[in-house]
Formats: structure tokens, sequence, C-alpha cells
């Protein structure tokens, strides 16, 4: 059966939110063998490498002339540098569960924010679906996620959804100007630019030798290559298709895929603890998620 335009986004979306998800687990893995600078660097050094195979071989193109350039750089600065600083620390500082868990919070902040800004106000029945996802998600911070969170920690995350929120809209609005590699080009240059810079000024001469230990961890390697091949090239890419097509709030809100993937990665993975007030969570976000979907194609 052929997909139309709106299903291929919808399962661009999914695709999107699950590899995030089990991003957090790779992340919190690397951050045990390094700090933030070292991580973030290798990763978007394997991202900024991907992309230019790409380009090179013809796999994909860019054409920036005569296009609104700052905006495109705007984006990266947007996403992955503000977001990426942020959640890499928030990451540091919880649990993969919790980190999974304050994602959720991302579709609210998009709502609030697409409607002032962009005008795509969600209908009273996804306005519904969006609060049975917070309930959803509620529920699980009532029932406990194991290990130990600070506030700095939950503050970074927080921070960080925020500016993702703004990253949604931002790519929406320039979508019509920029294909979805294009955005995803410029925001993984401006972010392997930033962070290589970053990396030797808060390391000074520390800097090799850092990289030289975390690349001795297979760990670390298994864990860069994922979050630079897959959580950069291929999640970033679906996200920009599926955003240059599905209004922000029916995008944003496949965010709950991720905090489902999460969870049960750290439950899986790294010990974390899950009870029956996980399981009604995910039913309560994954109807959420389908509602919101749902109650807008039938408006169409």
């Amino acid at each position: 059966m052929q997909l139309n335009e709106d299903k291929k986004a919808m399962l661009a979306a999914t695709v999107t939110y699950v590899i995030f998800g089990l991003s957090y687990l790779f992340s919190k893995m690397a951050l045990n063998i390094t700090d933030p600078t070292i991580l973030l660097w290798m990763r978007f050094t394997v991202t900024f490498i991907v992309l230019n195979v790409l380009l090179l071989t013809g796999v994909a193109k860019v054409n920036y002339k005569g296009k609104h350039i700052f905006q495109a750089v705007l984006l990266g600065i947007l996403q992955p540098v503000l977001y990426f600083i942020l959640e890499n620390y928030g990451v540091m500082y919880t649990t993969t569960s919790f980190t999974g868990l304050m994602s959720s919070i991302s579709p609210v902040f998009t709502a609030i924010l697409g409607a002032l800004i962009l005008r795509e106000k969600p209908n009273g029945k996804q306005w519904v679906c969006i609060v049975i996802s917070i309930i959803g998600v509620m529920m699980v911070s009532v029932g406990g996620t194991g290990g130990q969170n600070t506030v700095a920690g939950c503050i970074c995350l927080l921070a960080a959804y925020f500016f993702g929120s703004f990253y949604s809209l931002l790519a929406r609005h320039i979508s019509k100007e920029f294909t979805p590699f294009e955005m995803t080009y410029m925001m993984f240059t401006v972010g392997f630019v930033f962070f290589t810079a970053w990396a030797f000024i808060m390391n000074g001469g520390e800097t090799i030798p850092m990289v030289t230990y975390a690349l001795s961890h297979t760990d670390f390697i298994i864990s860069v290559l994922y979050l630079g091949v897959f959580s950069s090239v291929c999640a970033y890419f679906l996200a920009n298709y599926a955003l240059a097509r599905l209004p922000v709030v029916r995008q944003t809100v496949f965010t709950n895929m991720a905090t489902i993937v999460s969870v049960l990665a750290g439950v899986i993975f790294m010990g974390d603890e899950f009870t029956w007030i996980h399981a009604a969570s995910f039913v309560l976000m994954l109807s959420g998620v389908i509602g919101v979907n749902r109650f807008a194609v039938k408006e169409a």
C-alpha cells in the first residue's frame, strides 16, 4: 500500500523519536567515559564527515544561493548548539528514564509557541489529547524512575526542550525555502564548528589526550557512531522532513515515542525501575500521540 505525504511524515516522525529515545542511553554510556565537551566534538565530527561524504558522492546536494542563510544558521544555533549543551549536562545529572520523561514537556512548549507565532492552533480535541499525554508523564514521575536526579540536571533539560521547541517552529517556517538536507547540513556544520572550538577552549592541551582515552573504550566508539550517524544525520533529516509537512504540534507530540523508548532502554540496560504506573502512563502517552494526529486528519 502506497503511503500519502501525511502518512509518510508521521512515519518519519515516529522513526525520528524512536532513534532519539535510544540516544539518551548512548549519551549516558559515553558520558560515563568522558565529559560533554569531548562527546559533542566527536559526535559532530562523525556527523560532519558523513554529511560531506553524502555530498561528495552525489547522494545529496545543497544550494544556498539567494536564500536567507542566516535563518539556517540560527537553526543550527538553537539546535544543536544550545539544545545539545543543555541536554548533555542534563543527561549527566539525571537518570536515563527521567531524561526521557522530561522530553515530554516539548509538545506543551511547542503547542503554545506554535499557536502564538505560527498561528497553528490545536483544536479542542487535540488539546485534550495533549493533556492526556501530560497526565501520563506525571504518573511516571509520581511512580519514580530510580537513581539520582539533581535540580541542575532538571533545569538544564527544561531549558533544552524549550530551545528545542523554538527549533521546531523555525524549521517549520524555513522549510518552504530550504530542503530537509539543506537544513540538516547547515545545522550540523554550525554544530561541528562550535563544538570543535568549545572542546579546545574548555580542555586546552588536554583535549587530544582526552579524545585518545575516550576512543580506547569500545562503548564510547559505539555510542559516538550511533549518535553521530543515526541520532544526528538520519533522525534530524527525518525530523526536518516531517516538520516541512506537518503542523508543529502534530510532529512534536511524537516526542512521547522517545519517552517510551528511553524509559524501556533505561529499564532494560541501565537497571532503572519499572512499575505498573509506567505501563499505564505509556497507554496515556500513546493515546495522546494517536489522538492529536487522528483528530487533525479528520478535520483536514
